[in-house]
C-alpha cells in the first residue's frame, strides 16, 4: 500500500470505506433460488379466485393486480418452493413472512398510513404504491443477499420477487385482510 499525503492539512482527516458491505445469507434470497430452479408446468387454482378478487377490491388495488394474479398462475411452484424452503431452513416460511411484514410496515410508514388506529382509507389510496415499495425493498434485499450466485439471471430475481410478494399478499402478510377489519 502506498502512503497518502495531504498538503497544508490543518485538521484531522477521516477516511471511510462505505463500500465495505458484507453480503449475508437470507431466507428470501434462498427462496428466489428455489423458485428459479422450480418447474411450473402445471397450473393450479388452489385459492378460489373470488377470495383473491375480494382482497384486491378490499385494498383498492388497481395497477398492481398482476402481482396478486401471478399467484393463480404459479401457485404450485410457490407452494412447492415454500415446502422446500421449510425443509432447508427451520421455520423458513415464518421467517419469510416476518421479513415481508417488516417491508409492508416500512411501506405503510413511508406512505403515512397510521397503524394505531389503522388508516384503511389511506392504505386504499396508496395500495399500489405500497405494493411497489414492498417489491422494491424485496428486490434490494435479495440483491444484497449472499445466496444469489452468478448462475441466476436478473429475470430469475424479478420473477422470484414477484412470486414472493404475491404469496405474501395472498397470505395476508402484505395488504389487509377484510376479516381483520370487520
Amino acid at each position: 500500500m502506498g502512503a497518502i499525503t495531504f498538503d497544508n492539512n490543518t485538521g484531522p482527516i477521516e477516511i471511510r470505506n462505505e463500500s465495505s458491505f458484507l453480503p449475508r445469507r437470507s431466507v428470501i434470497g434462498r427462496l428466489v433460488e428455489i423458485i428459479a430452479e422450480g418447474n411450473e408446468d402445471a397450473i393450479s387454482l388452489d385459492r378460489l379466485p373470488s377470495e383473491i378478487e375480494t382482497k384486491i377490491n378490499f385494498n383498492d388495488l388497481k395497477y398492481h393486480v398482476w402481482v396478486v394474479e401471478s399467484y393463480l398462475k404459479s401457485s404450485i411452484l410457490i407452494d412447492e418452493s415454500i415446502r422446500q424452503l421449510n425443509q432447508l431452513i427451520f421455520n423458513g416460511s415464518t421467517k419469510l413472512k416476518q421479513q415481508m411484514n417488516r417491508f409492508y410496515k416500512i411501506a405503510l410508514s413511508s406512505h403515512g398510513v397510521s397503524m394505531r388506529p389503522f388508516d384503511l382509507e389511506r392504505l386504499r389510496a396508496n395500495s399500489d404504491s405500497i405494493v411497489k415499495s414492498v417489491m422494491d425493498q424485496t428486490r434490494s434485499f435479495v440483491l444484497k443477499s449472499s445466496d444469489i450466485s452468478d448462475g441466476y439471471f436478473a429475470e430469475d430475481i424479478d420473477y422470484g420477487v414477484e412470486l414472493i410478494v404475491s404469496y405474501s399478499i395472498i397470505e395476508c402478510v402484505v395488504l389487509e385482510n377484510e376479516n381483520a377489519h370487520a
